[in-house]
């Protein structure tokens, strides 16, 4: 408790991912988590994060998220004796089923999200004694280190739609380093080749995974590439709609029969004018159609937030009803009436990023283009940036 309390101080930490907590006794976790927010606190860190790395069961991190339940308590007003634990943790489940359902082509495990988010709420003590409410804080991911990526796997497609799921799922969606320059090297850490992200090296010039060679084989902060643009706005959504994520109605997930189970879709806002729907089809090769019973009244216009160009519309029918045709992958984030503003950005840069430029070509000046997503002011320009 000591150490960490140093720890905290001496670097301005805001929080601390625990590695494999199964693996320390619950008691531990009992001393050491109510005195460690203590003594953030006194710091002014009033929401001072504590999540593990929960690579087990639910009913094995049941134990130790918030003030935790054993098989004898789910479902029940009943805790594990002591303090609340860890705030969260990084969750197997999901990623479990994704991956399945996309690299094996077993869609129809996509049904298994909701299941497994019904079946947890049972068993978790979501309460943080930081906030004085519930707050579901399970990170959810579709890349690990301990294995390979899924866009090498599967394809960008369905890498891109496990993006879009956990970003709007319950939970803090945690993207591996790399995915956002489509980094694409086969393997993991556990054969040698994982990482790429911390460095600039000649090994991954061994893998020519594209025609111009290993995106990893060069400087790779590159806010212009492809994936990065679409992490962002996915990120931006999120935030547009669900801002600090101020109450227990954020968690709550809407989840209609939709028909099918290589398809999915839910629901979820922080409050009645802020509500997302969620649509996808897991299913690799054919076409999915089904209607469900929305949350909005008929008439009202669903628009795709991620969508900057070609956006799909549709029209709430009698009942509420929503009707959607989706081909293999293929995935929306409806919101009703006009999408939200989002913050201006860059989309392009010349020279392109990681352009060599000769010292003789600086004598005078040196012209550098960015291009935004929409007209912008130059003197917002200079008054952001050193221009």
């Amino acid at each position: 408790i000591a150490m960490t309390k140093a720890l905290i101080k001496s670097t301005d930490v805001d929080g601390f991912r625990v590695d494999t907590p199964m693996q320390v006794p619950l008691s531990f976790f009992k001393a050491w988590a109510p005195a460690v927010r203590d003594f953030a606190r006194s710091l002014g860190k009033d929401r001072f994060g504590m999540f593990g790395e929960f690579y087990v069961t639910p009913a094995r991190y049941a134990t130790m998220t918030g003030r935790g339940r054993d098989n004898t308590m789910y479902n029940q007003d009943r805790f594990i004796e002591g303090e609340a634990t860890l705030k969260g943790g990084i969750v197997y489940s999901y990623y479990w089923y994704t991956f399945t359902a996309m690299v094996y082509e077993r869609a129809y495990l996509a049904d298994g999200l909701p299941l497994a988010y019904s079946n947890e709420a049972g068993m978790l003590d979501t309460f943080d004694p930081m906030s004085n409410r519930t707050e579901y804080a399970m990170w959810n991911f579709c890349n690990n280190h301990d294995n390979w990526r899924m866009q090498v796997m599967a394809g960008m497609q369905q890498m891109r739609l496990c993006s879009a799921v956990i970003t709007f799922w319950p939970g803090i969606p945690l993207h591996y380093a790399g995915d956002e320059q489509d980094f694409n090297t086969p393997g993991s850490a556990l054969d040698g080749w994982a990482r790429e992200e911390l460095s600039v090296s000649t090994a991954w010039r061994a893998l020519n995974t594209t025609a111009e060679g290993n995106p990893a084989d060069r400087d790779n902060f590159n806010m212009a590439s492809p994936s990065y643009l679409f992490l962002q706005r996915l990120n931006l959504v999120r935030q547009a709609y669900f801002g600090e994520f101020g109450s227990a109605r954020c968690d709550e997930l809407g989840t209609p029969d939709i028909g099918h189970k290589d398809a999915i879709a839910f629901t979820r806002g922080c409050s009645e004018d802020a509500m997302l729907l969620f649509v996808a089809n897991f299913n690799p090769e054919e076409v999915r159609s089904f209607s469900f019973a929305s949350p909005w009244a008929e008439g009202a216009v669903l628009r795709d937030a991620l969508a900057t160009n070609d956006t799909l519309e549709v029209t709430v029918g009698p009942g509420g009803s929503a009707a959607f045709e989706l081909r293999p992958f293929e995935f929306h984030v409806m919101a009703a009436g006009t999408v939200r503003n989002l913050p201006v950005v860059v989309t392009g840069v010349s020279p392109p990023h990681d352009s060599r430029v000769r010292a003789s070509s600086l004598a005078s000046s040196f012209a550098v283009e960015l291009r935004f997503d929409r007209p912008v002011a130059l003197a917002s320009v200079r008054a952001r940036g050193r221009v």
